[in-house]
């Protein structure tokens, strides 16, 4: 080889090299028992147990080539082909990534490929979707993804098999999502969208013990780490003792009127919360202050339904809260990236912007509103949607808004019911980021959300005529098989909210779904209640009360029999005590310990749909629902 092919050659060599370095090698970062492999290159993370059994977490997501891996102290630092900045980190006996990418990107990363164990989710109050189970497989048989802020009542979840569980949990779920497929069984993965205020991913990754609650228990010990686990006496307002061990009531027609209040107190019930939707241009009846006042001396929480997202014309909105007078309405409208308005829920209207509430030079509407309800005389309010976790980007020129300053104008408002007006405050399907602004909900002790919402539009569901006695909620619902399954199948559901904030939020089925409304699941949602310690909700009239007034009776002393009238406790463990998942057991805090059997035949002398529970100061207890009524 002569000298100038010597030298070419190894020029050559030195610009390959620096246009194309060596492949980083793994990093591997100890983190409890567990070390986690991460491949810095594609982003594949597996994990080495204390067997040394390698465990796939995360796949990679496809990128390669240049890395730039530089390590300060315990962390390290790269940049992705496609322009994410990574770093890792140990973060106690978990593994912490955070990923920032370029404003208004989606990504996708997915868990690791699995074949057999559970996926336990915070959809709603908590699932088990088995990977290999027809059911969900069907269920899932194309991508289905569950929001970071909405469908996921909090951002963690959990692949648990006999041997382990592996958690992921999301410092926040903004702008995030799970999305679940079957592909030779059910898989996981995440997305997610950098923008405002989601400017990074950050994902922490643990592996534990088999615990059904393991998500649940991490994303608590985290948040109380963070200093940003809160209980009910952080947002105490001076009527809230009343909310604990009462039932929740939507009081309709002749129920708005001051017989209906004797009525409940001659039943013996001391507590109770009660909601109502009027209209005084369509209802016959009409809650006042009278009524607030009576309801308040008997011990009772009372107040209005109120909304702040829909924008309707004065002369034929449908309801008084989507008003908002001519200098706010259309105005005050949501506008998209085309300059059109957002129509709102149900095509009613239009969404508003709320930010053009926020900013309106005639005073803060909801302000108002509130005010005018206390002095109204209501001790309690629900404010629906606002909690919900949907947010908007709002493109109006005169009231711009992203998603991220969506967030903070509707917790500013909620906020504002709680620490202004010392109201107990309520709202729809509140999760994680909205649980500080809110001491009840209605909705987060649904599971399987995506079940719900078919059935509210269905006809054998739905009908708001004659609004004294709307069908959708009196009606009698009876359900297919997979219908009672998807909504209320006792196997697949475990309390992974509770676990987080029992002592922080009440929460309850949606109120469409009041505990008669599902015919034959009456007694077993009964059960549910009481071991998971969620109140029961109902939709009464005087008539309903006479039918159902006993049952409510019954379900109010039971549920004060096994939880007490004070502030709820943690709940700390829960066990599935069959292999068919249908007897469960939870632990409380304070030494209860509730057992449930959903199966049809007993169980060490707990029979079909009862509750013991032991650790209670006056003795054990079994309760088996009571009978529904005849009708």
């Amino acid at each position: 080889m002569t000298m100038l092919i010597r030298v070419l050659f190894a020029w050559g060599a030195l610009l390959v090299a620096i246009a194309v370095p060596a492949k980083a090698d793994p990093i591997e970062v100890r983190a409890g028992a567990a070390t986690y492999i991460v491949d810095p290159a594609t982003l594949q993370i597996d994990a080495r147990d204390a067997q040394n059994e390698r465990i796939p977490l995360m796949r990679g997501t496809g990128a390669s080539g240049k890395v730039g891996v530089r390590q300060d102290g315990a962390s390290w630092f790269w940049m992705t082909q496609e322009g994410q900045a990574v770093q890792i980190r140990a973060e106690g006996d978990s593994l912490h990534i955070s990923v920032a990418g370029k404003p208004n990107t989606q990504w996708t990363w997915a868990m690791g490929r699995v074949s057999e164990g559970t996926w336990i989710v915070p959809d709603g109050e908590g699932m088990a979707f088995d990977v290999n189970d027809p059911f969900w497989r069907s269920t899932y048989n194309r991508n289905r993804c569950m929001g970071g802020t909405t469908a996921l009542s909090f951002p963690a979840w959990a692949h648990l098999t006999n041997l382990r569980s592996v958690t992921y949990a999301l410092d926040d779920g903004f702008q995030s999502k799970l999305c679940v497929q079957d592909a030779d069984g059910l898989q996981a993965n995440l997305w997610h969208e950098f923008g405002v205020g989601s400017e990074k991913l950050e994902l922490l990754i643990r592996l534990g013990e088999p615990d059904p609650l393991a998500p649940a228990l991490f994303y608590r010990q985290y948040l109380k780490e963070k200093g940003r686990l809160q209980t009910f006496a952080d947002k105490n307002v001076k009527d809230m003792g009343r909310l604990f061990g009462a039932p929740h009531v939507y009081v309709w027609g002749d129920g708005r009127g001051l017989n209906f209040l004797d009525d409940v107190k001659a039943l013996g019930i001391d507590k109770l919360v009660i909601s109502y939707d009027q209209d005084p241009r369509t209802n016959r009846h009409i809650v006042g202050p009278d009524y607030l006042r009576k309801a308040h001396a008997l011990g009772y929480l009372a107040g209005p339904y109120e909304a702040f997202d829909n924008g309707q014309p004065e002369k034929t909105a449908d309801m008084p809260s989507a008003i908002w007078g001519a200098d706010l309405y259309p105005s005050g409208c949501l506008r998209d990236a085309k300059g059109e308005i957002v129509v709102g829920y149900g095509n009613r209207g239009c969404y508003m912007s709320s930010k053009a509430i926020a900013d309106h030079p005639k005073g803060f509407i909801p302000a108002k509103r509130y005010a005018a309800h206390r002095a109204g005389g209501a001790s309690q309010v629900f404010v629906d949607v606002d909690a919900f976790g949907t947010f908007y980007d709002d493109f109006s020129s005169d009231h711009r808004m992203n998603k991220a300053e969506d967030r903070q104008n509707r917790l500013k408002r909620l906020e504002m019911g709680i620490k202004t007006f010392d109201l107990v405050q309520g709202s729809e399907n509140v999760t994680a980021w909205s649980v500080d602004v809110a001491h009840y909900s209605h909705g987060t002790g649904q599971a399987h959300t995506i079940a719900v919402w078919p059935l509210l539009s269905d006809k054998r569901f739905n009908g708001y005529w004659p609004p004294d006695r709307p069908p959708v909620y009196f009606g009698r619902f009876t359900p297919t098989a997979e219908e009672a399954r998807a909504l209320f199948g006792p196997a697949d559901r475990l309390p992974l909210f509770e676990a987080v904030y029992h002592d922080d939020l009440v929460s309850i089925d949606r109120w469409e779904f009041s505990l008669t409304k599902v015919a034959g699941l009456e007694r077993l949602r009964y059960a549910r209640a009481l071991l998971y310690g969620n109140p029961t909700i109902w939709n009464l009239d005087r008539k309903d009360l006479g039918i159902y007034g006993q049952l409510l009776k019954r379900a109010y002393a039971d549920f004060q029999a096994l939880h007490g009238v004070n502030s709820p406790v943690a709940l700390t463990r829960f066990e599935w005590l069959s292999s068919d998942r249908l007897v469960q057991r939870v632990y409380y805090a304070d030494g209860r310990v509730l057992t449930a059997n959903f199966g049809s035949t007993s169980w060490q002398g707990i029979g079909p749909q009862c509750v013991k529970a032991v650790g209670l100061r006056d003795g054990d207890r079994l309760i088996c629902p009571p009978s529904l009524p005849a009708q």
